[in-house]
């Protein structure tokens, strides 16, 4: 099935997603053509056919007459809900106050939760307020021919009390609709979240139009704190975020759909080049750092190939790049950077791999004091499992210094909390020896935000199957209660239970409703 990209509706506006509004207007004008042959039936029992014809035909022609000159606006609905009001109405008169007639309050705030907006619930109760509060006072002036209630009176407490149960039962219907309609909005952003990660990995050229259905992973891309650009097997540029456009001085405009390569012309056979190459024809990631003459800078480059293409995220380590440089220019310029640096970093000698200085950050975030450190090697922040690596790496780094200048570890705090670091060792004559200066970065959270991504897609799957399957049965329900309740041969006691199964049914239905909100908070967390 092919999906379109989603947009939610309006709060105040018909909710067409899905078809939630054709349904609910078919299904609306079965019950009003029911509501009219029940008056009508009613008639020749009573002597009311006047009232049968003329209130019940007035009320269809103004539903439908409203619905036929606004198409656009949901005005109508809030005319259907003062219509079932007034039917409601018509059927006490018609049945000389029957009090069974009153019921016909709630199958009407019933049917209106179909519409998914609990502001019709409104209207609706205003109407019966105003009914009863006006039918009530003229009974009790002595006009018995309005047929409010058989009864002789209708006193204060129990009108109250009859008020107080309608806007129960609108409150609930009212709250039933309004978490409905939650639920829809949230359905839809989860399928068009979902429908976008799946077309992010089988588009290969970027045009407008799948740049419109991937808006929420463009949204992901924009705000991570790195450049980032993709590029297809071809070397067209897919994709380009504002942190590239920052760090490299090129607007989207002037990179989405061009050739990298022949916007960057004077790169051709750089290191970039080159390492880009390497990592499309080995289909493996490539971590390297490179100085762009244009701009005077360096950067830090990660490249990672795929089916479609290549994702590089890349950020300027120019001034990490200078710091260091000056580390090795001058041990009184290198305590002042050194010590006052946000980044762990440290001297070490890597032939003992003994820490020869720390700087405060290193402290901070390892959790060591730097007494311990000074008593500490390079052994004593890695886990056992580590050791292996470890020792291999250093046995690379004698062969080619260069290989071990970029490494990605991981370290163990003083709690014993594990950590990915990210580390550059550069070469560095501390107090007349030859060490090397290292700068860790801890990109645990980076990895971590990875693993999320994939759990929350694994949540999204769950939440759409409550979504599928658990909503249906208390709503399947309510839909086969109606029509017996309406059915003038129930009896009232069966018209009572019928009601009190609504009840029960409209909370599971709310219960079910929050469990699903839960769960979709939980995922997007």
């Amino acid at each position: 099935m092919n999906l379109q990209p989603l947009h939610l509706a309006q709060p105040d506006a018909p909710i067409v997603h899905f078809g939630v509004t054709q349904r609910s207007n078919r299904l609306i004008n079965y019950f009003l053509a029911g509501y009219f042959l029940l008056g009508l039936c009613l008639a020749p029992v009573y002597g009311t056919w006047l009232i049968a014809l003329g209130v019940g035909g007035l009320s269809l022609a103004a539903y439908y007459t409203v619905k036929a000159a606004f198409p656009n606006s949901c005005a109508y609905q809030y005319v259907l809900s003062v219509v079932l009001g007034v039917f409601m109405a018509q059927f006490i008169y018609q049945t000389h106050g029957m009090f069974e007639m009153h019921f016909f309050a709630f199958i009407g705030s019933a049917l209106l939760i179909t519409y998914q907006n609990w502001k019709l619930q409104l209207p609706l109760l205003l109407f019966i307020m105003v009914h009863h509060a006006l039918f009530s006072c003229l009974q009790d002036m002595g006009m018995s021919h309005i047929y409010f209630t058989r009864l002789s009176y209708l006193d204060l407490p129990t009108f109250i009390t009859h008020i107080l149960l309608t806007g129960v039962i609108c409150f609930i219907c009212g709250l039933c609709a309004y978490h409905l309609h939650k639920y829809h909005q949230l359905q839809l952003q989860q399928a068009g979240q979902m429908l976008l990660l799946q077309e992010a990995a089988k588009v290969s050229i970027v045009s407008q139009k799948n740049l419109e259905a991937m808006e929420d992973r463009n949204i992901i891309l924009e705000s991570i704190g790195d450049a980032f650009f993709a590029v297809d097997k071809n070397w067209v540029v897919t994709y380009w975020n504002q942190t590239a456009e920052k760090a490299l001085h090129k607007s989207k405009k002037e990179m989405l759909t061009h050739n990298l390569w022949s916007i960057f012309n004077d790169s051709i056979d750089s290191k970039s080049y080159r390492k880009y190459h390497l990592a499309v024809r080995m289909n493996n990631p490539v971590h390297f750092e490179d100085y762009f003459k244009p701009l005077d800078k360096w950067y830090e480059i990660s490249a990672y190939p795929s089916a479609s293409g290549l994702s590089v995220y890349f950020k300027d380590i120019t001034e990490r790049k200078q710091h260091i440089a000056e580390l090795s220019e001058s041990e009184k310029r290198y305590s002042d950077v050194f010590h006052f640096s946000p980044l762990p970093m440290w001297v070490v000698d890597l032939d003992t791999l003994k820490f020869m200085d720390i700087n405060q950050a290193t402290i901070n975030h390892y959790g060591f004091s730097r007494e311990e450190f000074l008593d500490m090697t390079l052994r004593d922040i890695r886990p056992a499992a580590e050791q292996a690596k470890l020792e291999q790496v250093l046995a690379d780094g004698k062969k080619d210094p260069a290989a071990m200048a970029h490494r990605v570890m991981i370290h163990r705090k003083k709690d014993g909390q594990l950590m990915n670091v990210e580390i550059q060792i550069a070469p560095f004559q501390f107090k007349g020896g030859q060490n090397s200066i290292v700068i860790a970065t801890d990109i645990t959270e980076r990895l971590r935000y990875v693993k999320a991504i994939e759990e929350q897609n694994e949540k999204l799957q769950e939440i759409s199957w409550m979504q599928s399957h658990i909503i249906r049965a208390p709503l399947a329900r309510i839909m086969g209660l109606i029509p017996m309740f309406i059915d003038p041969k129930a009896t009232v006691k069966e018209k009572l239970d019928i009601s009190e199964y609504l009840v029960v049914s409209a909370n599971e239905m709310d219960k079910v409703i929050k469990n699903i909100t839960d769960a979709t908070c939980a995922a997007a967390v």
